[in-house]
């Protein structure tokens, strides 16, 4: 009888390994799904769509063309066969490094009326820019059911005149 207490003690922490271990690899969990930049597209002069690699599409899509960098931007990106819960976007200088702009998140609004039903907008802008002529990369970050995903796209903005 004098050994079965240690024994009970010392198998309360491999249960706890064990069922650690269990949740940890065995769980589904939430995966983040990062996607190449898409480079056959200028979203700066046009809509650009990427498809995802579980099914479903996604078209993004800035106003104004040819923007400035104090212009505020209207975004919209629209869904076909994926239903996200949430969509945001931030930006990033590509010839300048100055990171992800993480003051610059901006959260999508989902719009449930007439034909703009499973599309998100909402404004942004970059509002920092020194140069003439600057790269970005506007990364749209999109949450589907237990599913995220990450797609960078590329524009530019450039100083009017």
């Amino acid at each position: 009888m004098k050994y079965r207490r240690p024994i009970a003690l010392s198998a309360i922490p491999l249960l706890v390994i064990a069922g650690l271990f269990g949740y940890h690899y065995l769980w589904p969990a939430d995966e983040t799904l990062r996607l190449p930049v898409v480079e056959d597209c200028a979203l700066h002069l046009e809509s650009c769509s990427v498809s995802f690699p579980q099914g479903g599409s996604m078209r993004l899509t800035i106003d104004p063309k040819r923007p400035s960098p104090t212009d505020t931007l209207l975004l919209n990106a629209s869904f076909e066969q994926i239903a996200p819960q949430v969509v945001g976007v931030r930006f990033k200088g590509v010839d300048m490094n100055m990171g992800y702009l993480e003051h610059f998140v901006y959260d999508l609004q989902k719009q449930d009326s007439g034909e703009n039903r499973g599309s998100f907008s909402g404004d942004a802008g970059v509002f920092a820019c020194s140069r003439n002529l600057m790269q970005w990369r506007v990364l749209v970050k999109v949450q589907a059911g237990n599913r995220r995903y990450e797609v960078p796209f590329k524009f530019e903005t450039s100083q009017p005149g």
